[in-house]
């Protein structure tokens, strides 16, 4: 997945990126006096058609850089390893987890380029799920293998990506807070859906979206379509298994 304006930028669009937004180091508020290689550095920006290879020659240069752990964009923390909400009028709003937070110099000013690693959702991978596309949330992230650079002013907000057991605790269907079970890398879910735990009588995965039952003797998850509603007068539920051995 790659957000739209970010590869095959044009020279006017890497001209943008040292007009726009003015990294704000949120622990030192650091003050830098003006490099004397600047204008080689704006030189090689021009020279160059995306932020990878804007990122590459910058990192040739001595003093034009430098890595942060913390940042703040618009009001918005932005952290090392954290899960971001990212928007683009072509795809709407994605989610990824930040990799490196790089500050360009440029004068006194830093001018800030994120890499990140991209979630994919289920619509974005339908044609790996096949069969078990019933099976996954519309909550459900993959970590994929792709990456890129991006500006920040496209992230407009912080997303939480959660383990399905405290994603299920939560019980939360609005924000953006997911969950994420499995990867994507080298064009294949990992570990296979074939291998994640079964439940209910169809023996499919779980899938929050769908209403469940848990057996009040077993504790095992059943798809309530899956199931006879058998409650008795005090809401409790037994499934078939456990009615048997009663």
């Amino acid at each position: 997945m790659s957000a739209p304006n970010i590869n095959h930028e044009t020279d006017r669009k890497l001209n943008e990126i040292f007009n726009s937004i003015k990294l704000e180091n949120v622990k030192t508020q650091e003050t830098l006096k003006k490099i004397s290689n600047t204008n080689n550095l704006i030189t090689q920006v021009r020279r160059n058609q995306s932020l990878a290879l804007l990122l590459q020659n910058v990192q040739n240069l001595n003093q034009t850089h430098k890595e942060f752990k913390e940042i703040k964009i618009n009001n918005i923390p932005i952290k090392l390893n954290s899960n971001v909400v990212i928007y683009t009028k072509k795809n709407g709003h994605c989610i990824a987890k930040t990799i490196k937070i790089i500050g360009i110099v440029k004068f006194q000013h830093y001018t800030p380029i994120i890499q990140v690693q991209w979630y994919q959702k289920k619509k974005d991978l339908k044609q790996i799920i096949g069969q078990y596309f019933d099976c996954i949330s519309e909550r459900e992230l993959f970590l994929s293998d792709q990456y890129d650079y991006i500006q920040p002013d496209i992230i407009v907000g912080e997303a939480s990506v959660l383990e399905l057991e405290q994603f299920e605790q939560k019980n939360q269907s609005t924000g953006f807070i997911f969950f994420c079970r499995s990867f994507y890398k080298n064009h294949q879910i990992l570990p296979p859906i074939q291998k994640w735990e079964k439940h209910c009588k169809c023996r499919q995965p779980k899938n929050p979206d769908k209403k469940h039952l848990i057996c009040d003797i077993c504790q095992q998850w059943y798809h309530q379509d899956c199931m006879a509603l058998n409650y008795n007068i005090q809401g409790i539920y037994v499934c078939p298994s456990c009615k048997k051995q009663k």
